[in-house]
């Protein structure tokens, strides 16, 4: 009894809930960027080198080619619904000078197409030009086995297996923009398809000799013969001087 009547006077002296003011209840909304982020909003995007305002982007126009001509950079900026299923923008070609050869190998078609759109349409987000994927001959193999042994010899089966190949050639971009695509390609790969990535370097002329010079400077194995010639020949003039005193 002494607990209970301990509870009620404690209960007399709280406060009323419905006296609780609104500006206890709501919390103060944030009025701006610095508010809510505890930081004042970006610089202006011109001078972080940017040409065009990220807030206004994408773009919302119709582009048609037969009205007027658009650039990439126009395609780009610009929403496009079903951008992923339609074909992608293929960049011109500057140099013509060839710096990767991808080669595609799939037993099923539909699975092969759809690796190799992907493919365009990542190099031409990377601003790679590329060639179309161009459909090679399909290698087909052909085995016939028994279909039973010795009474039904004759009776014989036959197997059939096909491999379907495309091919994706680009052209005058960076070798480390190249490296980016065959990586991003790498690490989306699809299952069932396999591929073969031929790249091609240019170096100056005279790099085999820097580089052999290089390993001469830093492999001291290249000139052991030499300094073992010389030691020898240490030994051997030592040994003329001690026999000369004797």
């Amino acid at each position: 009894m002494a607990n209970l009547r301990k509870a009620e006077e404690a209960l007399e002296h709280v406060a009323d809930p419905t006296e609780v003011q609104a500006s206890d209840v709501v919390p103060k909304v944030a009025q701006n960027e610095a508010e809510l982020f505890g930081s004042e909003s970006l610089p202006n995007f011109e001078s972080l080198g940017l040409r065009y305002d990220p807030t206004t982007l994408p773009l919302r126009q119709q582009l048609d080619p037969f009205n007027k001509p658009y650039t990439e950079e126009e395609y780009a900026m610009t929403l496009v619904h079903g951008r992923s299923v339609n074909a992608p923008y293929f960049h011109q070609r500057t140099h013509d000078i060839p710096v990767a050869n991808i080669h595609f190998r799939s037993h099923h078609i539909e699975l092969l197409n759809l690796f190799t759109h992907f493919a365009t349409h990542a190099a031409s987000s990377l601003g790679i030009p590329c060639s179309r994927v161009v459909a090679l001959p399909t290698k087909r193999t052909l085995w016939t086995v028994l279909r039973s042994p010795f009474a039904h010899k004759k009776s014989q089966e036959n197997f059939e297996r096909r491999v379907h190949k495309r091919a994706i050639k680009a052209w005058d971009a960076d070798p480390e923009v190249v490296e980016r695509w065959v990586r991003y390609l790498r690490a989306h790969a699809l299952a069932g398809v396999g591929m073969r990535v031929t790249t091609w370097d240019r170096v100056p002329l005279g790099i085999g000799s820097a580089v052999v010079r290089g390993h001469e400077r830093y492999n001291p194995a290249v000139d052991a013969s030499k300094r073992i010639k010389q030691l020898g020949k240490k030994i051997v003039d030592e040994e003329k001087k001690a026999a000369a005193k004797v």
